[in-house]
C-alpha cells in the first residue's frame, strides 16, 4: 500500500496539508486529498507533482 504526505506549493514540513493519504481526486479546481481516517481535505489549486515511492505529493495552490 502507497501511502503518501500531501505538500501545498513545496515540500516542506510547514506546508504539510495531510498525511497518510491514500486517495486524490482532483474535481472542479480543487485537490481533494482523504487519509486513512477517511478525513477529507479540499485544496484550490492543481495537482503539481506526485512520488510515490517516496510518499509525497505537492499541490500547486491556486492564487486568488
Amino acid at each position: 500500500m502507497c501511502l503518501s504526505t500531501v505538500y501545498k506549493n513545496s515540500r516542506a514540513e510547514e506546508n504539510i496539508v495531510l498525511k497518510n493519504v491514500m486517495h486524490i481526486e482532483c474535481k472542479d479546481g480543487c485537490v481533494i486529498c482523504t487519509d486513512l481516517m477517511d478525513r477529507s481535505v479540499a485544496v484550490e489549486g492543481v495537482l503539481e507533482s506526485a512520488n510515490l515511492v517516496d510518499g509525497y505529493v505537492v499541490i500547486k495552490e491556486t492564487v486568488a
